[in-house]
């Protein structure tokens, strides 16, 4: 698996490093990476909302995700960009080790930071049929 750290492009770069900041739930790198006026659209899986604003909401969100107590985590695998400072991101959700759905995220960049993110269970092909994609 790719790190942060190996990509060249810094948009995959920061992205990949914000995702793993997800799995991780560390809500520093997170903060540290995010607008303060960032806008999230995560999974809803349990008691995970579906939007989230602001660092105060990058905190709520993982403290819903960690009540779920069901211990998922996504596994990425590829990354592209989409168009001007966006950057998508595909992968396959775990939950308690399992591999049960395809995975992608959309995070718009601006001047170096994450200013929103949207979360899907499809795959890369069905977010080009969506036209979520190019």
């Amino acid at each position: 698996m790719r790190r942060p750290e190996d990509e060249t492009d810094p948009l995959h770069r920061l992205v990949r490093t914000w995702a793993q900041a997800i799995n991780e739930r560390d809500i520093d790198t997170l903060t540290a990476n995010s607008d303060p006026a960032v806008d999230v659209y995560p999974l809803q899986i349990a008691t995970v909302s579906g939007h989230y604003t602001g660092h105060d909401g990058l905190r709520r969100w993982l403290e819903d995700a960690d009540a779920t107590n069901i211990g998922y985590m996504v596994d990425f695998v590829g990354i592209r960009t989409i168009g001007e400072g966006r950057v998508a991101l595909f992968g396959q959700v775990h939950v308690e080790g399992k591999a049960i759905s395809p995975y992608s995220m959309i995070a718009t960049v601006e001047d170096g930071k994450i200013t929103s993110m949207r979360s899907y269970l499809s795959d890369e092909e069905t977010m080009r049929h969506l036209k979520l994609i190019d």
